[in-house]
C-alpha cells in the first residue's frame, strides 16, 4: 500500500494471519478490502479488522460467495414473501471442520433466514485426534442448536455419524422448503397440493461487482459486509465456548481468543490419538 495507489485489496492468506494485512490495508487508505472466508480464526482478530475498517471508512467484505447462489437467493425471497409462513427451524449438515465448511453453512443459514441476529447457542464438540485445518486447530465433530431473534432455531451438525438429518430444510408454520439436487427449490405449503418445484432466477451479481457498487454508492450495503462475517465467526466460536463453559452461550460473544485453543492448551481437551494432521494443508510429516 505504501508503493502503489490501490483502491481494493484482496486478502487471500489463511484465516489465522488474515487480520494483520487487512488492518494494514485499511490504515493505508484503500477504498475496500475483500477477504477469503472465514473472516479470521477468532473473534478478537475479526473485531480488530472491523474496527480498523470502520475507523478508516473502508468497505470490508468477507467472501462467503454462497450468498450469491441463485438457489439461496430464491430461498430467501420465498421466505421473505411468506411462502412457508413464519420460519420455525432450519437444519444444516456438513463436515470437514467448522472453520472450513461450517463457516459457509452457518453464513448460508443466516442469509436464507434473512440475517437474523443470534441470541444464544448450546453445543457439543469432540476432539480426540490432533486435527488441524490450514494450521488452525479444528474439531473431530460437533453439533449445536442456535436460537435466532424471533425464536427461530438453527440446527447444525458436522462430521457426525450416519444416518444424518437432511441438512437443507427450512420449516415454517405453514410449510417447508428444501434445496433440490438440480439447483431448484422444492416448496410445500397450504397454497398448493403436494410439492412444488421452483426454478430460481439467474440474474444475481457476484461479490466483486457488488463490491464496486457498494464503493460507488449504488447499493446501501454489500450482502457480505464485514458485520455478517463477524457474526458468523461469533457463532462458530460459540460452539467451542459452549464446551469450554459447559453452558449456553449468549451473544455478542466477548471471548477474543479461539476457545478451542484455550481448551487444548489448558489441558481440558487432551489428544488421545497422537499425530497431528491438517485436512487442507498437510504438515510435512504427513507426506512421509
Amino acid at each position: 500500500c505504501e508503493k502503489e495507489d490501490l483502491d481494493i485489496v484482496s486478502i487471500t492468506t489463511w484465516q489465522s494471519v488474515r487480520a494483520e494485512p487487512t488492518i494494514a490495508a485499511a490504515e493505508n487508505g484503500v477504498l475496500g478490502v475483500i477477504t477469503e472466508k472465514p473472516m479470521a480464526a477468532c473473534v478478537g482478530d475479526a473485531q480488530d479488522m472491523m474496527d480498523a475498517c470502520e475507523k478508516h471508512d473502508v468497505k470490508l467484505v468477507v467472501g462467503h460467495q454462497r450468498r450469491f447462489s441463485p438457489q439461496n437467493c430464491e430461498a430467501r425471497r420465498l421466505i421473505e414473501e411468506g411462502a412457508i409462513g413464519q420460519p420455525q427451524a432450519m437444519l444444516r449438515r456438513d463436515g470437514h471442520g467448522l472453520l472450513n465448511r461450517g463457516t459457509h453453512e452457518i453464513d448460508e443459514m443466516r442469509f436464507i433466514l434473512g440475517d437474523p441476529a443470534p441470541q444464544w447457542l448450546i453445543g457439543q464438540v469432540a476432539r480426540k485426534t490432533d486435527r488441524w485445518e490450514r494450521r488452525v486447530r479444528t474439531e473431530d465433530l460437533c453439533m449445536a442448536e442456535i436460537c435466532f431473534e424471533g425464536g427461530i432455531r438453527g440446527i447444525y451438525e458436522s462430521d457426525l455419524p450416519e444416518p444424518g438429518l437432511r441438512g437443507d430444510a427450512v420449516y415454517g408454520d405453514d410449510g417447508q422448503l428444501r434445496r433440490g439436487s438440480d439447483g431448484t427449490i422444492e416448496l410445500l405449503n397450504s397454497k398448493a397440493a403436494g410439492w412444488q418445484t421452483i426454478k430460481p432466477r439467474q440474474s444475481e451479481p457476484n461479490q466483486f461487482t457488488e463490491m464496486l457498487a457498494w464503493i460507488e454508492g449504488e447499493v446501501d450495503e454489500h450482502r457480505n459486509a464485514g458485520r455478517h462475517g463477524l457474526c458468523t465467526i461469533e457463532i462458530l466460536m460459540a460452539f467451542y465456548e459452549s464446551l469450554r463453559l459447559q453452558d449456553v452461550v449468549t451473544f455478542p460473544l466477548e471471548t477474543r481468543p479461539n476457545p478451542l485453543d484455550l481448551l487444548v492448551e489448558g489441558g481440558k481437551l487432551p489428544v488421545f490419538v497422537e499425530g497431528r494432521y491438517d485436512i487442507r494443508a498437510p504438515f510435512p510429516e504427513q507426506n512421509k
